[in-house]
Formats: structure tokens, sequence, C-alpha cells
């Protein structure tokens, strides 16, 4: 499946390149913000801080649409805190949004830009932390695990969702807010799906 996706963003961005040539831009994001689990199941969940970094190209489609896509890793997870025990899920993904951008000019040297569309994304790692008393227990959080003889299914890999955001376009440089809104359950029929929001940076070339 990883090949695959990788093959598939790969054939897309040469397809894009090869239509637009010279009218693609090229970038390099940064990102911090909050990620938390939402639906059945997230009843206690926490946010955490995380991190994405990624690179992105927008392929104008008129004077005011453009179509945006790129291949990014973002951290996303929960953490809870019972009684006696503290849990603490990272989940690491490559993901591949394809957005439509709507462009606004203003009066100052910037564009608005407002984004929507859906995202693909496979979990690529992650660690599960499990905290009682002075015991500390860790386990991935996409593979099958055995603790103690008991059996604890990985996470599903495969994500996808629906992302929105707006942001501010100078000539060289973008700020934004990003908010990533799962539409796949985590595990199985009756767990949370994942929610998250960045403020970001892009530098274009």
């Amino acid at each position: 499946l990883m090949r695959k996706l990788i093959l598939c963003i790969v054939c897309i961005f040469s397809a894009l390149c090869a239509s637009a040539q010279t009218k693609v831009t090229w970038s390099m994001e940064l990102g911090l913000g909050m990620s938390t689990w939402m639906g059945n199941g997230s009843d206690g969940s926490n946010p955490m801080f995380n991190p994405k970094v990624g690179v992105g190209i927008d392929v104008p489609l008129s004077g005011l649409v453009s179509f945006q896509t790129g291949l990014t890793w973002a951290s996303k997870g929960a953490s809870y805190k019972m009684e006696g025990y503290k849990t603490k899920v990272n989940q690491n993904y490559l993901e591949m949004p394809l957005l439509a951008a709507f462009h606004v000019g203003t009066a100052a040297n910037f564009d608005m830009v407002f984004t929507a569309g859906p995202y693909l994304a496979y979990g690529v790692n992650g660690k599960t932390d499990w905290e009682i008393d002075d015991l500390t227990m860790s386990w991935d959080s996409f593979g099958d695990s055995k603790i103690e003889g008991k059996e604890i299914d990985g996470l599903n890999r495969f994500d996808a969702g629906i992302q929105a955001g707006v942001g501010l376009d100078f000539k060289r440089w973008t700020v934004g807010l990003d908010g990533e809104f799962g539409l796949c359950r985590i595990s199985g029929s009756d767990t949370p799906r994942n929610l998250a929001f960045f403020f970001t940076v892009g530098y274009k070339f």
C-alpha cells in the first residue's frame, strides 16, 4: 500500500508539472498545532501539541482558482489521564492533500486564500505510552503487540478526511491555519476519528 501511494504521488506530480510547466509554484511548509480524537470513544481524550512539515505545489487553473497538493509528514494523536494511569498515543502520517484554493486579492500586497478538499494519509510510525504508578510501557501505535500475554491490535494505518483552511499569500511567504477532520476510524467500528488544527508558515521557491 505504501509503494502504491508513493507511485500515485509521483505520477500526479509529474502530470501536473508537465501540464502547467513554469506556472507551478513549489513551497516548503512548517506547522505546529494541536490534535485530538472526535466521535465515538473520544470521551476523556485530551489534545496534544504536534508538528508537521512538508512540500507542496500550487497549480493555477484560472485567475482566482488553483489546485494544491503535496506531501506532508504530520504528527497526530491524543492523550488520556484517568485515575491511576495515563496514556499517550502518537500517530505519524504521510499525507497528500487534494485541495481547491480560492485566491482573493486585497489592497495590500497579499492574497487571502481559502482552501478545501480531501486528504489521504498513511501511518508510518508512532508510539503509545501507558503509565501507571512508576511503571511505563510502550508499543508501536500501528503494530500488533503482546504485553503480559495480552494481544493489542495496532491502529489502522490508512486515514482520509476533509481539510480546510485560510491563509495569507505573500510574494515569497505564506501563513495560514488548517483544520483536518478525519473520516476513517482509527481502529474498529466504535473507535474515534482524528481531528487536528495546524498554524503553518511556508516559503515559496
